[in-house]
C-alpha cells in the first residue's frame, strides 16, 4: 500500500503538468487530457490502496502462529512453520504475508480495475471538465480557437512558417 501511495503521489505531481503543456494539441485538448490523467491517478491510487490494505489485513489475520488445531487465525499459515524458532518464524511470516497479499491483490485488482477504477476515473474526469467549462464561461480560462476552417488559413500558416512572400516577388 505504501508503494502505491508513493507512485500515486509522484504521478499526481508530475503527469498533469506534462499533459497540460503538450505543444502538439490545442489548449482544450490538453486540459481534457490533464483532467483524464488526474482522474486515473486519483481513482487508481485510492482503489489500489484500499484493495491492498484490506487484503494485507485479511492475510495478517489468517496467518498467525499455529497453537493447537486449525483455526481462522492460522488458516493461511504454512504448516511447515510449526518447528521454527519465534525469530525465524517472524521473519519468514513477514515475507510470506507480503508476497501472498501482493499476489492476491493483483488478482483482485484485475476485477476492480473494470468495476471501480473505470467508472471512478470517468466521474472525476467529467467533474473536472465541467469545472473547466464553467471557468471558461466566467472568463477565468482563455477561450482557444485553434481549429483551421479553410484552405486560406493553411496557406497563410505555410507562408508564415517558411517565410514565403505573398505577392510572388521577393
Amino acid at each position: 500500500m505504501q508503494n502505491r501511495l508513493i507512485m500515486g503521489g509522484t504521478a499526481i505531481l508530475t503527469q498533469p503538468f506534462i499533459d497540460e503543456r503538450n505543444k502538439r494539441v490545442d489548449k482544450d485538448t490538453a486540459r481534457a487530457s490533464r483532467n483524464r490523467t488526474i482522474g486515473k491517478i486519483l481513482a487508481g491510487t485510492a482503489v489500489g490502496c484500499v484493495v491492498r490494505g484490506c487484503i494485507y489485513n485479511l492475510i495478517e489475520k489468517t496467518s498467525g502462529i499455529i497453537k493447537g488445531g486449525d483455526k481462522w487465525s492460522n488458516l493461511l499459515t504454512p504448516r511447515s512453520t510449526t518447528n521454527m524458532s519465534e525469530k525465524v518464524f517472524n521473519n519468514m511470516i513477514r515475507n510470506y504475508r507480503t508476497a501472498l497479499s501482493t499476489i492476491i491483490a493483483m488478482v483482485v485488482m484485475l476485477g476492480t480495475n473494470v468495476l471501480l477504477d473505470v467508472p471512478l476515473t470517468t466521474m472525476i474526469s467529467n467533474y473536472l471538465n465541467k469545472r473547466d467549462a464553467k471557468k471558461k464561461q466566467n472568463g477565468v480560462l482563455p477561450v482557444e480557437n485553434n481549429q483551421i476552417n479553410n484552405n486560406t488559413d493553411i496557406r497563410t500558416k505555410i507562408h508564415n512558417k517558411f517565410n514565403i512572400s505573398k505577392g510572388g516577388n521577393t
